[in-house]
């Protein structure tokens, strides 16, 4: 993988999605890694979908040599596109919670910026306990997204992730 992202090419792999019951043979060009907190990823342009996708290393059941791709990683927008989440305690915490929260999320005047990519934007919202939407997971009520407004054209679209 690492030689094919270095080369700018291309590898057929048999890849084991959880959309499907039989793997699948594609074809990918893979340009970068990706860490969740718990798998890594490879991200690569699919062949077969005909866009940039996430693929979990341990869904790849093999990897064929790699040959040459013409496909640009600059063309991957959500990669290249970075995404600043600033997040704030919920209003509905008592001012000793707020401060809690602000001393677990390393808060200045009450908020942190964190930045991520869009690619990367499902994976860094639900390690942060959000829904996809933005909003906090049921039972959650520790953070809030305060820019949500601004980053919600950036949110995957349902099935998309």
């Amino acid at each position: 993988m690492l030689r094919a992202i270095t080369e700018r090419a291309m590898l057929e792999i048999r890849y084991q999605s959880i959309a499907r019951d039989e793997e699948q043979a594609r074809y990918i060009s893979p340009h970068a890694f990706g860490y969740d907190g718990v798998r890594w990823h490879v991200r690569a342009y699919c062949h077969l979908r005909k866009g940039f996708r996430d693929f979990v290393f341990g869904r790849i059941l093999c990897a064929g040599r790699p040959t040459a791709s013409v496909i640009d990683s600059a063309e991957d927008l959500e990669w290249n596109t970075h995404v600043e989440i600033v997040l704030t305690p919920n209003d509905l915490l008592t001012p000793e919670q707020r401060r809690g929260v602000e001393i677990d999320y390393g808060m200045s005047d009450g908020k942190v910026t964190i930045e991520c990519r869009q690619a990367m934007l499902f994976y860094t919202l639900r390690t942060l306990n959000f829904e996809a939407n933005g909003l906090a997971r049921k039972g959650e009520r520790q953070l809030v997204i305060a820019n949500l407004k601004d980053i919600k054209p950036f949110l995957p679209k349902p099935g998309q992730t």
